[in-house]
């Protein structure tokens, strides 16, 4: 059997590329139309035609975006059908067959041809570390290690499922406030634009001498009906610069900077942080990954700087002989109880059990913070609204009640 590589459409517009053994080249082309594709170009497989041929695919892959959703969709249906004992390989397949989303399924053909060519799961993992992070690909290794790769998955899906929970849960609760800054800055505009100039006009016809709240409004009316493309256009600037900003590390410590000094939205970044480091290390721990090597996998998870170079730290004391609750309550500035309850997991042995216990604490302290500022933020956005389109109401409403006051 030989191995081809091709590109073929599949129905009007798209278009894949991939690898297929066959007997010949008129063999392959038969079992390339079997699979409901239109081949376009077969070349035999050498190390030189496929890295032309299919850099440019390898290279679109590392850089499509799949989803974290996504990623957690295939772990857990990959870990339902290696445990109902389905062959890794088969499984692959079945799952390529039934996945829509293109990029996600050039990813499975890829993982599918490594491991065929005699790679672990896990190796062919690597090939991916924008998709699946060096936690994901030790504990594969480790179940594979232990032949309990079905458990391994199921561990990655429950770690993944509960971070899915959390980003859903600040999705939620912010999609509310955020709505309802849109519409009310959207009246504003519209009333300032549109209603009030009319308005204006029609109190110049009455030669009345207006208060001073209502020529205050007049006159920012003006100013926005003259500079409102300049605004327009300042804003669209704006977005377009924070998007391209929005990787760079420069920008983001100044965001994380920003956010730690806002009173419940800094202690609610360092609980889910703590959150994450402990679920990290207890999903390593569990698996039988050693305390050295779980602690060297979740540290550059960490996405605060400072405690990521703390831990680094803690990391080389430890591989030194040092114990771990010692070193993080040397070299880090973690909360003491944290601290403490590690210490006691390592003395009783139980570490992993007592790290799954914090990252329990610390994700009901994340999510009754996210309950606070959900019903803080709604009222103040309700008032500071509603205080700024009284005073537009109030100021239209002051000259015609000046108005009726001279009639009468």
């Amino acid at each position: 059997m030989a191995k081809f590589i091709y590109k073929a459409k599949k129905g009007l517009e798209e278009i894949v590329e991939g690898m297929i053994e066959a007997e010949n080249q008129d063999d392959a082309f038969s079992e390339i139309k079997r699979n409901g594709l239109f081949p376009m170009k077969i070349e035999p497989y050498t190390s030189d035609a496929t890295s032309a041929s299919l850099k440019s695919q390898k290279l679109s892959l590392r850089k499509a975006k799949i989803k974290s959703k996504d990623i957690l969709i295939f772990t857990q249906k990959l870990s339902t059908l290696i445990r109902s004992k389905i062959e890794l390989l088969s499984a692959l397949k079945i799952l390529h067959e039934q996945t829509e989303h293109m990029h996600l399924r050039d990813v499975i053909i890829e993982l599918y041809e490594v491991i065929k060519d005699g790679k672990t799961f896990s190796e062919s993992l690597q090939k991916f570390p924008f998709y699946f992070t060096s936690l994901y690909v030790n504990i594969v290794k480790a179940g594979e290690t232990s032949g309990r790769l079905d458990s391994a998955l199921e561990q990655i899906s429950e770690f993944l499922s509960r971070e899915e929970r959390l980003k859903s849960k600040v999705v939620t609760t912010l999609s509310y406030p955020i709505l309802l800054l849109f519409v009310g800055l959207a009246s504003i505009l519209v009333l300032i634009n549109f209603v009030i100039p009319k308005l204006g006009a029609m109190f110049e016809d009455l030669s009345i001498q207006l208060p001073l709240m209502t020529r205050i409004i007049l006159d920012l009316s003006d100013i926005s009906q003259k500079s409102l493309f300049w605004v327009f256009i300042g804003v669209v600037f704006a977005i377009f610069v924070l998007v391209r900003l929005k990787g760079r590390s420069i920008f983001n410590r100044f965001l994380k900077r920003l956010q730690k000094k806002l009173p419940l939205v800094g202690r609610l970044i360092r609980n889910q942080e703590f959150a994450h480091f402990t679920r990290t290390l207890h999903l390593l721990l569990n698996s039988g990954v050693s305390a050295l090597h779980s602690l060297e996998i979740a540290t550059p998870n960490v996405e605060d700087l400072k405690l990521r170079k703390q831990l680094k730290e803690v990391y080389e004391r430890v591989a030194s002989g040092e114990t771990l609750a010692k070193s993080m309550q040397t070299y880090t500035n973690l909360p003491s109880f944290l601290v403490k309850m590690i210490a006691i997991g390592e003395e009783s042995g139980r570490l992993d059990e007592v790290l799954d216990e914090l990252s329990h604490s610390y994700t009901q302290q994340v999510e009754a913070d996210i309950a606070v500022i959900s019903s803080l933020l709604e009222p103040l956005l309700i008032l500071a609204l509603g205080t700024i389109l009284g005073t537009i109401v109030l100021s239209v409403l002051l000259p015609i009640f000046q108005i009726t006051q001279v009639v009468h």
